[in-house]
């Protein structure tokens, strides 16, 4: 493994920690439309990226798409599991969420497959899914979809809430 692999990987494991220690404790919940997307998109951003990089001079296989597309899907369904357990709790005028052990649990169940699915594109040679690009890509695309269906879980309970 090279010293910019190496780099890749400990960026990703710091990030994946902040955002497990943020979503586990109680957070105001925004109800602005950017706090939903805005981190998300960065980092699936910065993933895309990084994955461009490793694609120059070269050209994506068929290994390569399955286990991108399976990545990709993987991290959208954990991410409707837990944003649907997620609990969301009404404090007055303000909104507070938090994973709790169901998300817990669905977050690391879908960290552990992840990551299986990127040491299996490096035991395949896969160019593009075995590097920190397609796991911040992933890992992007699991939290927009949290996000955006805790969002919209909260809505609806303030719907609910203002409606008695």
């Amino acid at each position: 493994m090279s010293l910019p692999t190496l780099g890749n990987a400990a960026i990703v494991v710091v990030i994946v920690i902040a955002v497990l220690a943020r979503r586990l404790s109680w957070s105001e919940l925004e109800n602005s439309d950017t706090d939903v997307w805005r981190g998300p998109l960065v980092m699936a951003g910065i993933g895309l990226y990084q994955m461009h990089d490793k694609l120059t001079g070269t050209t994506l296989g068929p290994i390569d798409v399955v286990l991108l597309v399976l990545g990709v899907g993987l991290a959208l369904v954990a991410g409707l599991a837990s944003g649907r357990v997620a609990q969301v709790e009404h404090r007055g005028t303000k909104v507070f969420y938090r994973l709790g052990l169901p998300g817990l649990g669905i977050m690391v169940c879908y960290l552990v497959l992840r990551l299986a699915l990127a040491g299996l594109g490096h035991l395949l040679g896969a160019t593009i899914t075995s590097g920190g690009g397609s796991l911040l890509l992933t890992m992007g695309a699991n939290l927009l979809v949290q996000s955006v269906v805790v969002q919209s879980k909260a809505h609806r309970q303030a719907e609910e809430y203002s409606s008695r």
